[in-house]
């Protein structure tokens, strides 16, 4: 396993508090006065840079992970200042949005994985009246939350199957090094530590490491491990394959309820609904479409576009279906990306 600088052996602890202390300072400088400006002031992107955001946010965090392999120190402003454009775009139609609910490499999950996170917490963010500054925080702190992973062996991180006893032991240790990690940023980036060492314990006390409860958490970590367990839902993993969003959101409402606020679980089917934007639905008709539109206030009947007619025959011509406008259809069930490409035989 990683040794980071915070686990070493005694003998080297007046040498090493030298240099964490070098390392704070060193990090807290990068950082600059963050909190106190995340007034956001970004131009509006055009959908290809918004895309290209999603690229240089998971480029920024393979070089934080690769800094801390490496026990070295990364430049926290870089990543603020990218979390401010995201917010700064954030829309229902958001190319960066659209990515984080559909990018699935599992060679990358590693790196994917929290730049989603970051992406859903500041959507959810946003849903809740979160002021500005405060969405940027929970962003930058979707994005930190699992830096431990630097201290996580490979073969741990991509092993095929169910971890052992021990291999979980050290996998369910990540809390616990990502607050280390962001400890040493100075009081002025706290929560950042805080939420990472509390996204996973959950309001009921049955979370890890400590089995906190609803109280003793930080808003923005309860908020951050929802979006972690829905992110991980739909996405692939070693051990197991991706569960399309409506499963994904079925499984959360159904075994989750006494883990999370009632806020946060229907913000969730708010904001994202069971059916996000480019996900496949077969319908009542048997005709299978594609998510184009969302409404709030009905998450379960979206706009639709049909691909394929109840014969399975693609259909060539645009149509367009509004589900609150036509009361004799309704989705019946997910459809996944793998059914979509054999239907049409890729």
């Amino acid at each position: 396993m990683v040794q980071f600088r915070e686990m070493e052996s005694k003998p080297q602890a007046s040498k090493r508090a030298s240099t964490d202390k070098k390392s704070r300072l060193s990090l807290a400088k990068i950082g600059g006065d963050l909190s106190k400006n995340n007034k956001i002031e970004s131009p509006a992107l055009s959908d290809e840079s918004r895309k290209l955001l999603y690229e240089q946010t998971s480029a920024y965090i393979s070089e934080v992970l690769n800094a801390l392999r490496s026990r070295k120190g990364f430049a926290l402003e870089k990543g603020f200042e990218i979390i401010r454009k995201i917010v700064a775009g954030n829309h229902p139609l958001d190319p960066v949005l659209i990515l984080a609910l559909h990018q699935d490499d599992l060679r990358q999950y590693v790196t994917q994985h929290p730049v989603n996170v970051a992406v859903f917490a500041i959507k959810m963010a946003a849903h809740l009246g979160f002021e500005e500054s405060k969405q940027v925080e929970i962003g930058m702190s979707g994005l930190l939350h699992d830096v431990g992973m630097a201290a996580v062996p490979d073969k741990i991180l991509y092993k095929q199957g169910r971890l052992n006893a021990e291999e979980m032991k050290v996998f369910r240790q990540r809390p616990n090094f990502s607050s280390k990690i962001l400890g040493t940023l100075g009081r002025e980036y706290a929560y950042l530590a805080e939420c990472a060492a509390q996204v996973y314990e959950r309001i009921d006390g049955s979370g890890y490491p400590r089995g906190l409860k609803a109280a003793e958490m930080h808003e923005y970590a309860q908020i951050i491990g929802l979006m972690d367990m829905y992110e991980s839902l739909i996405h692939s993993r070693p051990q197991r394959g991706k569960r399309t969003p409506f499963a994904a959101v079925k499984e959360i409402i159904n075994t989750s309820k006494a883990h999370f606020q009632k806020k946060y679980l229907k913000a969730l089917l708010s904001v994202f609904t069971a059916f996000p934007i480019h996900s496949y639905v077969r319908l009542n008709s048997d005709a299978i479409g594609k998510v184009i539109e969302t409404y709030p206030d009905q998450p379960l009947r979206p706009k639709i576009q049909i691909i394929y007619d109840s014969q399975k025959r693609k259909v060539l011509t645009e149509k367009i279906v509004a589900l609150p406008e036509d009361p004799l259809l309704h989705i019946v069930d997910s459809i996944t990306e793998n059914e979509i490409g054999r239907l049409s035989g890729t």
